[in-house]
């Protein structure tokens, strides 16, 4: 299965459900492909559709009401699926088992290290 990228038509989208989200504003949106592709067409990319889905954004770029800043917030519309090899949509256990790197050599300690007693200086007489 390839990964989708933000060129990426719908017709060649690999799952049912396109989603979007937002960072800053905490927009959400879900759409289903097929009605994605009747209203759009089955040629629009990942890319024009994310454009749609940052219209009504605020802090989108070349909003009229607000003026440009060096350092203010802009828009944070990305789609959650862009490079992603499996559905999104599986449950937990169909997923698979995940390799974590590391073994028996990177385990804690089953014994706690011995406490290291700091010594007084100037001597033992006191």
């Amino acid at each position: 299965m390839k990964q989708p990228n933000d060129q990426t038509e719908l017709r060649d989208f690999p799952w049912v459900v396109v989603r979007f989200r937002c960072h800053y504003c905490r927009r959400s949106g879900d759409a289903r492909l097929a009605s994605l592709a009747w209203r759009y067409g089955a040629h629009a990319t990942l890319a024009q559709l994310l454009a749609l889905f940052r219209e009504p954004c605020p802090w989108r770029h070349g909003n009229p009401t607000r003026k440009p800043q060096k350092y203010g917030m802009k828009c944070g519309a990305y789609c959650p699926d862009i490079g992603r090899t499996s559905p999104p949509d599986w449950p937990p256990p169909m997923m698979g088992l995940s390799l974590i790197e590391g073994g028996k050599t990177d385990m804690l300690p089953a014994e706690p290290a011995p406490i290291e007693r700091r010594r007084r200086v100037g001597g033992d007489d006191v």
